[in-house]
């Protein structure tokens, strides 16, 4: 019994819906079994569901033991599988493709067929056996025989042992199948031989024919896919992953290789099948490899470079080379480990592809090595410049290096700038490389650069493969910076000692009255420098008088180009200051781009300053003005309303720091009162009045300012009379008026 428990299969697999078959030869199987899973009597026979409604109740693993008793402690196990309906593949319909990794299943009920595949690919030093399984999950749903796309390990050969399996089943020398009636199906039956096995990769893996270390071979990608090779006058054979050749009369010839292919094989040329293939392949002596990235198209006067392997012992500078039959010249030879490397000048080619060829001499004409390759399109450089303290410019500054940022041009190639003598010059400082303009340039220039592969070894990989001009132009001019305006530009005045003092912008400041025209702009044109360039700066100068109006004698406009390394310039502020004048000066930089190098990002404005100063004065106000108080009311018994009243009064106000009255004042003058008669029994004469008292001000305008008045009057006038009976009423002449006015005028001074 032991015995036949270990010749159990571990995996039983049997369609749904099918009878009743043996999982062990010998023994028991132990449970549970799923819904839908039934156990003969005989404690071996199992017999599918009829139908599996959810995939993870097609598989279950079951104990199974020499006796019922044993279910407890066996650890045999086996698993069973109820795979669905077994389909009809159409062997002759069904496509293979190693190259790409796909089979192309055609049949009926391919819903979740398997392929199973295992093989040795030809050709490589060490080959591994490939092995695998994948499923169908989308066959297509058209009428007729379905087709589905089945993934495969890419690379196997064209022989690979394929095999399809039941839907959910397995594949594998532990897997024993039985069809629906319970017969055992011989592994065999499931062998896949596809009706075609279709190559879309070069069958041939070789640029040429070796011959320089005796019999030529051919690297062939699929050796094993080959009925018979013929090649001509050449003798050759197939061997594992390759063709040999013998006698090939010269290495100036080339081999055609016509290969048959076997029997249901073919090469997909675009959408035609091959079964003959001809290949015409140059004879090498020596190995030859265009070095990838160095083989460009539509370059002017371009280099390339080629290795030759160490087996060959010619000298790259005695061989004739040439390139697509045009001369090449040698300009640099570096031996390395891999090859001899051979930097080889050239006219440039405007060529899909060319063809390298190294002869003995022209007379023989012998083809010691030889190359076809593609070509790589021309790269463009693309630069940009920056001011460290700017950033990014489209000019070359003359006055001070910018930064040059060149973009990179691929994973193999640099492009490194080169100088254009008379415009331009090359700085490399700290890793970095900076550009800057001739101070004598002028006008437009294009950058310039060389191409260079750093990844070629020794000094090729500084040598310049060909020198390209940037597409762009770009002005050769300086680069002025905007400057901070307080650095050059000073306000300076004198303190009440006489000494001089620079004042800050910004700021409010106070000026002695004794010392009001000390005050000067200087412009420092001997601070700056040459890597800020030429400043345009505008310089405005404005005086205003205590009542705000503008003192035109003092304004001052001017519009300068300050050059660095020039002398200091002083321009004192004109006009005769008075009392509470106001000096305001505003300097700001003129807002040209063509002239600034401003910052692409960041465009807060040009910068300006701007100083602020008073001249000092009284802290009175001692002035005479004109009065028309349009209502007056006299408090004082005979009371009443005086229309109409004009008068001159002195004013002694008290001045705040900026010059200006404060609202009250006390007043004294002299007053005509009541000028025309009011209504009323009572009857005011016009009268003349010295008043004295008290007053608020509020200004309207320069000169002009309404306000409220409370006097004490001294009256010349006649006796007060009632218009009703004439009768004269008895009154004094002192008076206390009030009311409001309007005041015309401001003749005085400070004290």
């Amino acid at each position: 019994m032991v015995g036949g428990l270990a010749a159990a299969a571990p995996v039983v697999q049997v369609p749904e819906g099918g009878a009743g078959v043996p999982v062990v030869s010998k023994g028991v199987v132990c449970g549970p079994l799923r819904a839908g899973w039934t156990l003969a009597s005989d404690s071996r026979t199992l017999r599918p569901p009829q139908r599996v409604e959810q995939d993870d109740a097609r598989i279950q693993e079951l104990k199974v033991a020499s006796s019922v008793g044993q279910c407890e402690t066996t650890e045999e196990r086996v698993t069973v599988i109820a795979t669905g309906p077994f389909p009809r593949v159409d062997a002759a319909a069904t496509n293979f493709f190693p190259d790409e990794g796909r089979v192309e299943l055609r049949g009926a009920g391919l819903d979740h067929v398997g392929i199973s595949w295992s093989g040795t690919p030809r050709g490589e030093s060490q080959p591994q056996l490939i092995e695998g399984q994948d499923r169908c999950l989308a066959p297509s749903t058209e009428r007729g025989p379905a087709s589905c796309t089945v993934p495969v390990a890419r690379g196997l050969p064209t022989d690979a042992a394929l095999y399809w399996t039941p839907p959910h089943g397995r594949h594998g020398p532990d897997v024993t199948t039985y069809d629906a009636s319970g017969n055992v199906v011989d592994p065999e039956t499931f062998r896949l031989r596809p009706g075609r096995v279709v190559l879309t990769q070069p069958l041939i893996q070789s640029g040429g024919v070796d011959v320089s270390r005796g019999p030529g071979s051919v690297a062939l990608s699929h050796s094993e896919a080959l009925a018979s090779v013929d090649c001509g006058p050449v003798r050759c054979e197939v061997n594992e992953g390759t063709v040999s050749l013998r006698n090939v009369p010269g290495v100036d010839v080339s081999v055609t290789l016509r290969l048959r292919l076997a029997p249901r094989i073919y090469f997909a040329r675009g959408e035609v099948l091959e079964q003959v293939l001809l290949e015409t392949l140059p004879v090498l002596a020596c190995p030859l490899t265009a070095v990838e990235g160095t083989v460009l198209r539509d370059a002017e006067n371009a280099a390339m470079v080629v290795r030759l392997d160490t087996s060959c012992q010619h000298d790259p500078r005695k061989l004739l080379w040439s390139m697509n039959d045009q001369r090449a010249r040698v300009e640099r030879v570096v031996k390395a480990q891999d090859g001899v490397y051979v930097l080889l000048r050239t006219g440039g080619t405007s060529e899909q592809q060319v063809t390298v060829i190294a002869q003995t001499s022209r007379v023989e004409g012998s083809v010691v090595a030889s190359d076809t390759t593609k070509t790589q399109p021309l790269p463009v450089p693309r630069a940009s410049l920056e001011l460290s303290d700017q950033g990014a410019i489209d000019f070359i500054p003359i006055n001070r290096p910018a930064e040059l940022i060149v973009a990179s041009s691929g994973e193999q190639g640099r492009f490194v700038p080169r100088p254009v003598a008379g415009a331009y010059s090359i700085i490399s400082r700290d890793g970095t490389t900076y550009v800057q303009g001739e101070p004598t340039a002028g006008g437009f220039v294009s950058l310039r650069f060389g191409y260079q592969v750093s990844t070629l070894p020794g000094e090729l990989a500084t040598a310049d493969l060909f020198v390209v001009n940037e597409r762009v132009q770009r002005s050769v001019r300086e680069a002025s910076v905007p400057i901070r305006i307080e650095s050059v530009v000073e306000l300076v005045c004198a303190d009440k000692e006489g000494k001089d003092q620079v004042l800050e912008p910004s700021r409010p400041h106070r000026i002695n009255y004794e010392m009001r025209n000390s005050c000067r702009v200087i412009i420092h044109r001997e601070r700056l420098k040459p890597e800020q360039g030429t400043q345009e700066i505008v310089l405005r100068i404005d005086v205003t008088k205590a009542d705000g109006s503008a003192r035109g004698e003092s304004h001052v406009e001017q519009r300068m180009l300050l050059r660095p390394q020039g002398e200091a310039r002083t321009i004192p502020v004109p006009g005769q200051l008075a009392q509470f004048d106001r000096i305001l000066v505003q300097v700001s930089l003129v807002a040209d781009e063509s002239r600034y190098a401003l910052s692409t990002s960041d465009r807060s404005g040009l910068p300006s300053a701007q100083w602020t100063a008073i001249v000092r004065g009284g802290r009175f106000r001692l002035y005479t003005t004109a009065t028309i108080p349009a209502g007056l009311y006299r408090a004082t018994e005979p009371s009443g309303q005086l229309i109409l009243n004009f008068g001159v009064v002195s004013r002694l106000a008290l001045l705040n720091n900026e010059g200006q009255e404060r609202l009250l004042g006390i007043e004294m003058g002299l007053m005509g009162m009541g000028l025309i008669p009011q209504s009323g029994d009572i009857e005011f004469p016009p009268t003349l009045a010295v008043v004295l008292g008290l007053s608020l001000r509020v200004p309207i305008g320069p000169g002009a300012a309404v306000g409220a008045q409370a006097w004490v009057a001294r009256e010349f006038r006649d006796d007060i009379t009632r218009r009703s009976d004439g009768s004269v009423v008895p009154s004094s002449r002192w008076s206390f008026i009030f009311g409001p006015s309007i005041s015309v005028g401001n003749v005085g001074f400070n004290l």
